[in-house]
Parts: structure tokens; C-alpha cells; sequence
């Protein structure tokens, strides 16, 4: 009987942490050191999202459509018509930098220190949007990855009902193909340990 090779390493489970970064302009290094990933990320302007209600789910989508002949019941092509990706969760922490990302930008204005600390959030007029960089880290430090450029194209629901219940900040950011001649790629995945299997160049 053929059974496969189980790596229960490769077989992942649990969130990880959320960060994005404002004006991406170069990938970030990321090395790799005791089979973990290493980013230093705090560092290089990264900000975390913090808690939120069912963690991360990312989603990739490729659009085809076949080429056919007459003389042919199989279509003699399938090209590629569209692409695209999504980055979905909900934000627990209603803090104000939170609420900035999940509308796109705007501007907070702070006065006072301490228990007079105020912040006045401004919302983003139609065209005066801004697009972030997201970036997910796993738990056990295998697993990085880096979308340089996406914009929240998802309804903002946010409620105040029983007790009970959680409010939070749910956000879709749809993946961009980035706007500079630096970063031309949606997205980068990095490995190390158990998730790094591939060898050669």
C-alpha cells in the first residue's frame, strides 16, 4: 500500500500576528537563522493590528478562459484572464490607529498627554485614500508574508449591541500590483524549517 510521507511540521494551525507599514517603498530584509524566520519588523516601521476576532484568511483567485476550435472537443488553450487576492479579518482593538487603517488614511490629530491625551480622527476624502503594506508572521516563526501594496475595499461594520458582544473593525483589503518600479511583485511568501523544502536556485 503507497502512503505518503508525513510532515507534521508542514501541517500548520493557530493565527499569528498582523503588521502593516505606511509608504512601503523596498521588501523588507528577511533572513532566516536557527530554522526560524527572522524580521525585524518592530525596527523597520511595521505597526501591529493586535488582536482580532478569527485571525487571518488570505485568498488568492485566477480567472481563465479557454481557447476552443471547431475541430476540437478539449480546448487547445487556457489563458489566464484575471488575478487577484484578498486579505480579510476583524480588528479587535478599536484603538484610533486602527480605525486610520480600516478607512483607508485620514489624519489623527493628538493634544494632551497622559489622562488629557484626546485624538481627533479625520476621515479620507473620495481620491485622498492611501494604500498600505500588510504583512503576517506565524506563530512559530516559519512563515512570513509581505503584501506590498493593499487597499480595504470591504464594508466597515462596527456595532455597540449587548454586553456581551465584541465590537470590532472587520476589514478585505483587495492585493494591488504595487505602483513602483521597486516593488513589482503582490506578494512575497518566506519559509525556513519545516516549511522550506525546495533546494537548488
Amino acid at each position: 500500500m503507497a502512503t505518503p510521507t508525513i510532515q507534521p511540521g508542514q501541517i500548520k494551525t493557530g493565527p499569528g500576528l498582523i503588521i502593516y507599514k505606511y509608504g512601503l517603498t523596498t521588501m523588507p530584509t528577511i533572513t532566516a537563522a536557527g530554522s526560524k524566520v527572522v524580521f525585524d519588523y518592530a525596527t523597520d516601521g511595521w505597526l501591529q493590528v493586535g488582536a482580532t476576532e478569527a485571525g487571518l484568511t488570505y485568498n488568492e483567485s485566477t480567472s481563465t478562459e479557454a481557447i476552443r476550435v471547431a475541430e476540437s472537443a478539449y480546448p487547445v488553450r487556457t489563458v489566464t484572464t484575471e488575478k487577484g487576492g484578498t486579505v480579510a479579518f476583524t480588528m479587535s482593538h478599536i484603538s484610533d490607529v486602527n480605525w486610520k487603517l480600516a478607512m483607508n488614511g485620514g489624519t489623527i490629530t493628538v493634544s494632551g498627554t497622559g489622562a488629557t491625551k484626546l485624538s481627533e480622527y479625520v476621515p479620507p476624502l473620495v481620491g485622498a485614500e492611501v494604500r498600505v503594506a500588510l504583512g503576517f508572521i506565524s506563530l512559530d516563526e516559519e512563515e512570513v508574508l509581505i503584501w506590498p501594496q493593499v487597499f480595504n475595499g470591504g464594508s466597515v461594520e462596527t456595532g455597540r449591541a449587548e454586553m456581551a458582544t465584541k465590537a470590532g473593525l472587520p476589514v478585505e483589503f483587495s492585493v494591488e500590483l504595487p505602483d513602483t518600479t521597486i516593488l513589482t511583485t503582490p506578494y512575497k511568501r518566506f519559509t525556513a524549517g519545516s516549511l522550506a523544502q525546495a533546494t537548488g536556485v
